[in-house]
């Protein structure tokens, strides 16, 4: 009788131990997925496949995202119509596209690199003020993203080696291509982090607009604001999964590591009404970095639409900064 008792709780005891770790491990993946998981081809722009309704990917009752909205419908159209499409195997062999548009007789480049889960659309009204500017463009699909090849969207921890590969792509055409970073949210911290690699010598400086400080920072922030939930012990649990299944350190991906070792003069932007990847970042970043540097705060201005809130303070700053190391 003992020995049938004795059993039925080890029984019991086991089936609590297994549903614990079932629940954990779904978490995990649900977490992995939220964070991480690729942009399908039907909801990216630049795909063939697209047909997702871009008209559910705004806010209509916020005027600085409708005034987005408009900008990026307008713009799009006259992207696809003055660039074509480049290809580059990356390091860890994905096929990587990106849209270029040249200027004849013209060195000067920039490379615009996109949100999280946006495209080259997102991007577009940036590429046309370059553009216009008389700068070549070269905007890329970033990796996972539905266009480019890639099984995750990656928070900046493996696009850094992207952009330094598309700078190689560049300079291998012009040899006296003078280069500039560009970048938004998520395509901020990957110019900053791009920044502490080593580059070609024809990088003159970057501009980043609402980078996060790292993928630690930025997940614990959004667990903690966004879901209320303790950020960073939940961010202890899942970075085990995280390390072991995606190859990602989200500690050691590190725009605030890569400023303190970069050299490349570098404008920081950053609204000050930035809920989703925090204002004070900016601060932090801009502290921390070991370059020549500046920076701009625009006030009143939400996540990723501060060329939006004041357009010619943005674009006279933006364009100041480049013409001092051109």
């Amino acid at each position: 009788m003992k020995n049938t008792k004795a059993f039925k709780v080890s029984v019991i005891t086991g089936i609590i131990i297994l549903i614990f770790f079932s629940i954990v491990q779904t978490v995990n993946i649900f977490f992995v997925y939220k964070g991480f998981g690729p942009v399908k081809s039907e909801h990216c722009p630049d795909s063939p496949a697209f047909t997702f309704d871009p008209k559910s990917c705004y806010n209509s009752d916020n005027p600085l995202s409708v005034k987005n909205h408009e900008e990026k419908e307008r713009c799009f159209p006259w992207l696809l119509s003055v660039s074509e499409t480049v290809s580059i195997q990356s390091f860890d062999g994905l096929r990587l596209n990106a849209r270029i548009a040249l200027q004849p007789e013209n060195h000067n480049y920039v490379i615009i690199m996109h949100g999280y889960r946006d495209s080259t659309k997102n991007v577009s009204m940036y590429a046309k003020k370059f553009y216009e500017r008389g700068f070549n463009i070269l905007v890329p699909g970033q990796r996972g993203h539905g266009w480019s090849q890639g099984k995750i969207v990656d928070m900046a921890a493996f696009t850094p080696y992207d952009v330094k590969s598309w700078a190689e792509f560049i300079c291998q055409k012009d040899k006296q291509a003078k280069i500039i970073l560009w970048g938004i949210s998520m395509g901020a911290s990957t110019v900053l982090q791009a920044t502490a690699l080593e580059l070609p010598s024809n990088l003159v400086c970057c501009v980043e607009d609402c980078a996060f400080t790292s993928i630690w920072d930025e997940f614990v922030y959004q667990i903690d604001t966004f879901y209320h939930l303790p950020g960073e012990f939940l961010m202890k649990h899942f970075q085990p999964y995280i390390s072991r299944h995606l190859k990602i350190d989200c500690k050691k991906a590190s725009s605030l590591d890569a400023v303190a070792k970069s050299k490349i003069p570098t404008l920081f932007i950053h609204g000050d009404k930035d809920d989703y990847v925090p204002f004070y970042m900016l601060d932090q970043l801009y502290n921390a970095a070991a370059c020549p540097k500046e920076k701009l705060v625009i006030k009143d201005a939400n996540h990723a639409r501060a060329a939006i809130a004041e357009p010619e303070l943005y674009w006279t700053r933006v364009f100041n900064f480049i013409e001092k190391y051109l």
